[in-house]
């Protein structure tokens, strides 16, 4: 389970943004007040992620604890 990610921010859409971990990108899907908070494309970043698995498909959430404690640093 993928509990924590930090890296570059590659790209932001208003639902998701991609997060490059040491050359891994993780499409992380992203509530609406998020996509305000994280800052512009190439800009470090650090979020805990909800892991949802089901049948068909492994989706990434931003946490709702950490919607609130998104984190950028220069």
């Amino acid at each position: 389970m993928i509990a924590y990610l930090s890296g570059k921010l590659l790209e932001k859409q208003t639902n998701l943004a991609i997060v490059d971990v040491g050359g891994v990108g993780y499409e992380v899907s992203i509530p609406l007040s998020t996509y305000y908070e994280l800052g512009d494309v190439g800009s470090d970043v650090s979020m805990r992620i909800y892991t949802h698995v089901r049948e068909d498909a492994i989706q990434l959430l931003v946490s709702k604890r950490s919607a609130n404690e998104i984190f950028i640093s220069a």
